[in-house]
């Protein structure tokens, strides 16, 4: 028998391929809400990230 993660608990399911991607693409709309002058907190709030994952975003 195979696990098959709660869709309710985990959210939806990226394939594993997908996820560097999905990634990348974050990280890319993150630099563009930067440019525009938006704060950590905003940029966090509007990707559904991390407060921490913002500031590692922004010294890349």
């Amino acid at each position: 028998m195979s696990f098959k993660p709660s869709p309710v608990v985990c959210g939806p399911v990226v394939p594993p391929l997908m996820r560097p991607q999905v990634a990348e693409a974050r990280r890319v709309r993150a630099a563009e809400l930067f440019d525009q002058g938006r704060s950590n907190a905003q940029i966090a709030r509007m990707l559904e990230a991390g407060d921490e994952s913002v500031r590692r975003w922004k010294w890349v």
